[in-house]
């Protein structure tokens, strides 16, 4: 008999008060201790006699616990199977060869392993495209192991609440590989989220990557070698700190894309390290393809945004970019999305509306302070007009300048001068008082880039370059007042 049978047969045996072996696997629930599970006679013994469970064991969980042997891939494969709600998966130290998704549609279900280093889900002989783990349930926590080379997604987890990924790690073996998977931590459509001590690595899209949430915390993981490092798209109230983006093409991503529900607000992002993101973009498509290389964070279509108490150093193109949602897609129409279909919160954030539909283009109400910066803003990823618009035209403007810290790129804005700041308008509230350590710059984007397509090349001596406090964005503030604490519910 499979160690994982024994313990999952006796437990649910004693869960349901002695019934036959014959009753369906996993129903019911137990307190009974891991000692008291071993199936007499079956040499593999309980959890006492299981090696590889040093960190991790059913005898620590109080409740309805499978332990399964390192390497033993069918094992998990029956188990995710049959697996019933309120139930604890633990996986031993070792390598899962596994040629298929793990599948989870059940609630309050935790996987989890021995650590990022000795418990490995190894997907690298997938022979369709599907995800690693994928998950749908409330109640669901992962942690304390490896999803290696998936197919598509590293870990998917969808219309969840109460979501905790916690000691995990997604990554691909290859480097800069456009057929790695496209997310590494892929939390979307879900509420109350907590990304907290874990890793993403080479993911062809982003490596930590929320979408459509809300209550969102992600703390304390690291995220290299992606094309986008940690990305908070179409999300409310999250809280990003203590987090470490290095090595990819960006490293930290808040916005919207057109088209979809929830509006991204209310996202404070604090005390990171974001440094030396200057991989190459490797993606294969999408709006994510346009980022420039050496880029730090941009703010893209967002509003009530707080950048707040981040290292940046040394991102080559730039380490902080403020985007309108036209400059990467023009067609307002684009962002049109019916009230009706509207989720969350939006009423008092001004978006462009009809009476029917409401439009989230614009970057509204953000506040960059206590940011620190070095070295960043010397070699500018100018691939080509088409594949990196936005770095194309930057670069044209600098050329072998260095680029400044913070750049703005005026859409929407009412009135603009390269030399006046009383001529320059700040109707998008961008305030960057407390940014007294960088240099910024506003650039009228959609009239630098009209320039060059006319072959009329545009310089510095067309943008505005204020020193601090940068009149008129010297506002400290949002307009509602500081985003509050944020807070999720995981239990």
């Amino acid at each position: 008999m499979r160690p994982y049978t024994a313990l999952f047969l006796a437990a649910f045996v004693s869960a349901c008060g002695g019934k036959d072996d014959d009753a369906p696997d996993g129903e019911g629930g137990t307190d009974t201790p891991a000692d008291d599970t071993s199936s007499p006679g079956d040499d593999t013994g309980g959890t006492e006699t299981m090696e590889g469970f040093d960190i991790n064991a059913c005898e620590d969980v109080l409740g309805d616990c499978v332990q399964i042997a390192g390497g033993d891939s069918e094992g998990l494969q029956e188990v995710t199977n049959l697996l019933s709600d309120d139930t604890t998966i633990i996986l031993g130290e070792g390598s899962f060869l596994l040629d298929n998704q793990v599948t989870i549609r059940n609630t309050n279900i935790t996987l989890m392993g021995q650590g990022m280093d000795l418990t490995i889900l190894d997907f690298g002989s997938q022979a369709v495209q599907t995800n690693g783990v994928d998950a749908v349930g409330d109640g669901f926590t992962i942690s304390d192991l490896t999803i290696l080379d998936a197919k598509k997604d590293g870990l998917r987890i969808e219309d969840s609440d109460r979501v905790v990924i916690r000691r995990t790690r997604a990554t691909w073996t290859d480097l800069e590989n456009e057929e790695n998977g496209a997310y590494g931590l892929y939390p979307v459509h879900c509420t109350n989220v907590l990304i907290d001590g874990s890793e993403a690595h080479n993911a062809a899209d982003a490596g930590i990557y929320v979408g459509q949430s809300q209550h969102v915390i992600v703390r304390d993981s690291l995220a290299t070698g992606n094309v986008a490092g940690i990305e908070i798209e179409n999300t409310q109230y999250a809280d990003v700190y203590g987090n470490t983006a290095t090595g990819n093409t960006g490293g930290m991503l808040i916005f919207d894309l057109p088209g979809n529900p929830v509006f991204t607000r209310d996202v404070k992002v604090h005390d990171n390290i974001i440094v030396e993101n200057n991989t190459a973009n490797f993606a294969p498509g999408g709006t994510v393809s346009q980022i420039p290389a050496g880029t730090g964070a941009v703010i893209l279509a967002a509003r009530r945004v707080e950048l707040t108490n981040n290292t940046f150093s040394t991102n080559n193109s730039t380490d902080i970019a403020i985007i309108n949602g036209l400059a990467i897609d023009g067609n307002e129409d684009s962002w049109a999305v019916a009230i009706e279909d509207i989720v969350g919160d939006y009423e008092d954030l001004a978006l462009v509306s009809d009476g029917t539909t409401v439009k989230n283009y614009d970057s509204s109400e953000i506040v960059i302070a206590g940011n620190t910066h070095e070295g960043s803003g010397n070699d500018i990823d100018i691939l080509s007009l088409a594949s990196r618009p936005i770095g194309y035209v930057i670069g044209a403007i600098y050329g072998s300048e260095r680029v400044d810290d913070i750049l703005y790129d005026t859409i929407n804005e009412s009135s603009f001068d390269k030399d006046d700041p009383a001529l320059n308008s700040n109707d998008n509230k961008i305030c960057l008082g407390d940014s007294t350590g960088a240099t910024f710059a506003s650039i009228d984007l959609e009239a630098r880039a009209a320039e060059l397509e006319s072959f009329d090349f545009p310089t510095t001596e067309r943008i505005f370059q204020p020193e601090a406090p940068f009149t008129p964005f010297n506002c400290t503030e949002l307009t509602g007042g500081p985003i509050g604490d944020i807070s999720i519910t995981v239990q």
